[in-house]
């Protein structure tokens, strides 16, 4: 296909193949936090689908607070099992990028982890103290450096999807102390992260950015404008990507909603569908203020999965009226890893049927992937039926 799809776009320094880029999808499969054998034969999987960008899911800074029981970890006692999951990974796409995304679950952990909080009024959470939170921003540049040393070729440094990082930039973050309160104060931590993982690097080519939800859903959320507010505001969200441009990373992946609260709005559903509209809303609008300042900040969009067969099409009206830069693919990456390749080569496609089979997977702390087209996450769901 000679398609702006399979165009090359130039990111910082680095060539991206193609504009598809593989999201980070929590396939819980890892071994005492270590990337598994089936991790590995997954992400080799999306390495023979020649994705221009594939994100490695969810991978924890911090080990009492994990979102999934078998969620992978990134400490230097894991770093082999890591350098091991890029190395085969780069062996089936040179060309393509691998990222490293990092998070820390906090409210967002599950039962069988330590769930913690930003607001001392929360009821059951462990409150965080602010030389926990110092603590948990020096696991986040570590881990930076870590990722790097395995040889990624850059991070997501994950503020989405209501996990802790996100949790910071909420106007209901009303911490009395440097962690909370005012927007300075709310963009504190990743603005210090991203500074000092930046001074630390020694290598000019790794790349770094974030995923966001630009509007969460939730009263006082992300894209609201005080801590009573649930009508949507893009102005902080929009002010949040302004700094993201000033500390020089390279990408903003644009999400929206939190899928354990408001899912309908991250990954709509054949019943929501149409809400993947406000997802290219989103994006846009973003796309507009980078475009308009002059900024350098490349956009990706998400929830791609939910358009079907008609995500070519779609791509290539975004990309065509350069609204995004990248298109992002959660769900169908599960369906089908070898979506671009197939793509190109006129063959046939296993499309996400965007039956939530993979979400139930993840909800009930299972081994996650597409009930639909794979025989083993079919009967992990059989099983989860009875």
């Amino acid at each position: 296909m000679n398609s702006i799809l399979f165009e090359p776009l130039v990111l910082k320094n680095r060539t991206v193949p193609n504009r598809f880029l593989a999201q980070a999808m929590e396939g819980n499969d890892g071994d005492k936090g270590a990337p598994s054998e089936r991790t590995i034969r997954r992400y080799t999987e999306l390495a023979k689908g020649g994705w221009g960008i594939t994100v490695v899911e969810a991978v924890s800074v911090w080990e009492t607070s994990l979102a999934r029981i078998n969620g992978m970890i990134l400490k230097r006692k894991n770093l082999d099992s890591f350098k091991r999951l890029i190395g085969e990974f780069k062996k089936y796409n040179s060309e393509g990028l691998i990222f490293i995304q990092l998070t820390h679950s906090g409210e967002r952990s599950g039962k069988f982890s330590e769930i913690v909080t930003l607001t001392p009024d929360r009821a059951g959470p462990r409150y965080l103290s602010s030389d926990e939170i110092e603590r948990i921003k020096d696991a986040f540049v570590e881990a930076a450096l870590l990722a790097r040393e395995a040889g990624a070729d850059g991070i997501d440094f994950k503020m989405c999807h209501g996990y802790f990082c996100g949790e910071m930039l909420r106007p209901a973050n009303t911490r009395d102390d440097k962690w909370g309160g005012s927007f300075e104060n709310r963009t504190r931590f990743f603005r210090e992260a991203v500074a000092e993982i930046k001074s630390r690097l020694t290598q000019p080519d790794f790349i770094m950015g974030s995923r966001i939800s630009l509007y969460e859903g939730i009263r006082g959320g992300c894209g609201t404008a005080g801590r009573d507010e649930i009508i949507e505001d893009l102005s902080g969200m929009i002010e949040v990507i302004r700094s993201m441009d000033d500390l020089g990373m390279d990408f903003v992946n644009v999400s929206a909603g939190i899928p354990a609260l408001t899912g309908a709005i991250t990954r709509p559903t054949q019943s929501s569908k149409y809400l993947v509209y406000h997802q290219l809303r989103y994006a846009k609008t973003v796309k507009d203020t980078i475009q308009k300042e002059n900024r350098s900040l490349k956009v990706i969009g998400s929830a791609y999965s939910t358009f079907k067969e008609e995500a070519p099409l779609i791509m290539e009206e975004m990309l065509g009226k350069s609204y995004v830069d990248l298109c992002g693919f959660g769900r169908q990456i599960f369906a089908d890893p070898l979506t671009p390749v197939k793509l190109k080569q006129g063959e046939k496609i296993n499309w996400c049927l965007l039956c939530s089979g993979c979400s139930k997977l993840m909800a009930a702390q299972m081994n996650d992937g597409c009930i639909i087209y794979n025989p083993y996450y079919r009967e992990l769901n059989r099983n989860l039926k009875v």
